[in-house]
């Protein structure tokens, strides 16, 4: 096996490198040729932006909470809803290559995507038990400054898919989503995921899942998560298409909640997430914001996600 020749692109969609614009900044021996490869493998990344994107993090989708502080804290504010806004995002795709053939050409590109996202984390506060639905003169939204780090990476080979055709890059993996706030104190460090016939745990959201073997749920299964932070009083969420909202707290650094697969969702990748965020966070209106979510792809039997290959 070759040393990987790395370089990094940054870039505001992959359409824009394929078109020719944007800024390519190459290191290593073969520059031209990494450049090409390079070109073909982003490519292949732009056909499939279900494998890419979790669809989810940068939703403005509200979560509530309860209005109620862990019991003995005395909190500055009584949060009841909370939501992101994103105003700005800068994507970077950065390629390390490897398993150089006969021809001089890699067949292995390990792509890491990341994504500098900012913009403000929001807080409806209030009176506990009150309509926040209807807002009006009473309630009152805390603006926090949100500055976050999205990664996520994702394995191709080159391949020939026919004994004339020219070979093409093809994803076979990818893994979860690991998004950190600036300065972050919160933690993630285990997700359990349970269910009649699957008992996992996850302690690293970069691991690699091969397209073939991402976690396939059947609609209708009831799915217990369990995740462990570095903290008893950390506010702990659920992160859904269709859905929010706050695990529960079992005072030894570990949240429950569970959720139900739908049964109607379009086929192909989805995600789950979870979203651990510091008390301070939403309960002390002088708190930055810290945060850190996991989002984990899976599909929806009978569905899957072929990798592509021949």
């Amino acid at each position: 096996m070759t040393s990987p020749s790395r370089f990094t692109l940054v870039m505001f969609a992959a359409t824009a490198l394929i078109a020719g614009c944007g800024r390519n900044n190459v290191n290593g021996p073969s520059a031209s040729a990494s450049s090409q490869d390079q070109i073909e493998a982003t490519a292949a990344l732009s056909e499939s932006p279900a494998v890419i994107e979790d669809g989810q993090y940068e939703s403005a989708d509200q979560t509530a909470v309860d209005g109620l502080a862990p019991a003995g804290s005395l909190a500055a504010v009584q949060p009841l809803r909370f939501w992101r806004n994103v105003t700005h995002a800068d994507r970077s795709f950065e390629f390390a290559f490897s398993d150089t053939d006969s021809t001089g050409h890699p067949t292995t590109a390990v792509v890491t995507v990341r994504k500098h996202l900012t913009g403000t984390f929001n807080i409806l506060v209030g009176v506990p038990g009150t309509d926040s639905s209807a807002i009006d003169s009473s309630f009152d939204v805390i603006h926090k400054p949100l500055d976050d780090r999205w990664v996520r990476r994702i394995l191709m080979k080159r391949v020939r898919i026919s004994a004339t055709a020219r070979p093409v890059w093809r994803i076979v993996a990818t893994s979860g989503v690991q998004v950190t706030s600036r300065n972050a104190t919160t933690q993630l460090v285990s997700l359990r995921v349970q269910t009649a016939g699957i008992d996992t745990t996850l302690s690293d959201p970069q691991q690699l899942f091969f397209l073939r073997r991402i976690l396939r749920l059947a609609p209708g299964t009831q799915v217990t998560l369990t995740a462990t932070t570095l903290r008893s009083d950390d506010v702990v969420v659920l992160m859904l298409r269709d859905r929010r909202f706050r695990f529960h707290d079992n005072g030894d650094d570990t949240y429950t909640g569970v959720w139900t697969v739908p049964a109607l969702v379009a086929p192909g990748p989805h995600h789950f997430g979870v979203n651990a965020l510091s008390h301070g966070t939403l309960f002390d209106s002088d708190a930055p914001y810290d945060s850190q979510a996991w989002l984990i792809p899976f599909v929806i039997a009978p569905d899957e996600v072929a990798d592509m290959l021949p």
